[in-house]
């Protein structure tokens, strides 16, 4: 935790006092760092023999090392492109997890009032958006990032439908860990966007991080080896 913690310092560090900003390269070793540190943290936590519903949180641990990639090394229309195929990658992983998990839409095991609050949190990316993204966009782009709505927002909802377990924290930390990084996301399309990436990017990187943290102490609380919850495809 302390090594995240410095290393994340140093990219903000890096990014403020660079000319070249987030693209500099100091900046771009020190969030690859970050995103390898994360991933080492999990698989050490994990044992040798990984499970293939830990195998693919894993990946989604290890997908951002592309996202920095791309900014760095490829001209932005692409990188849009590729990075919005890998968020699209990263939700259907995530999907696939809560499903292994025995994640499904059954109203006789929630409350009535649960889903009462499905219609705003289905609308939230849709609303944000509408009116914040959409005056910014290219045509192009505009379907895309629909799509990213799309992605994101089936992935906030499916979240919720994880089954209650004595665990109660861990699924709660992967309810938040997601919607948090559903929130950094939104900053992170804005800064891109709007070319305002010195003034969001530090909290934006530290709300990711914290995120990724969130997801990464809740699936190792909640999966554990011998959780009877996990179904193996």
């Amino acid at each position: 935790m302390v090594l995240i913690c410095i290393s994340v310092s140093c990219e903000i560090i890096a990014a403020w006092n660079a000319e070249t900003g987030i693209r500099a390269i100091e900046t771009f070793i020190f969030r690859q760092a970050v995103t390898f540190i994360l991933a080492m943290w999990y698989y050490q936590s994990q044992g040798s023999k990984l499970t293939n519903l830990q195998r693919n949180f894993l990946m989604t641990l290890l997908i951002p090392l592309i996202f920095g990639f791309s900014r760095y090394f490829i001209p932005d229309p692409l990188a849009i492109k590729v990075n919005a195929f890998f968020y699209f990658s990263t939700y259907v992983l995530w999907i696939l997890q809560f499903k292994s998990l025995g994640a499904e839409f059954k109203i006789s095991k929630f409350p009535f009032a649960y889903f009462l609050f499905i219609p705003l949190i289905f609308a939230i990316p849709f609303l944000y958006y509408f009116f914040v993204l959409f005056p910014m966009l290219n045509h192009g782009n505009k379907v895309l990032v629909f799509l990213f709505a799309l992605f994101a927002a089936s992935t906030c909802v499916y979240v919720l439908f994880l089954p209650t377990t004595k665990d109660f924290s861990g699924r709660h930390l992967i309810i938040f860990g997601i919607w948090l990084t559903e929130f950094t996301h939104m900053m992170q399309s804005y800064y891109h966007f709007n070319n305002e990436g010195l003034f969001i990017y530090p909290f934006a990187r530290i709300l990711q991080t914290s995120s990724f943290i969130f997801l990464l102490i809740g699936m190792t609380s909640y999966c554990r080896r011998n959780s009877r919850i996990i179904i193996e495809y």
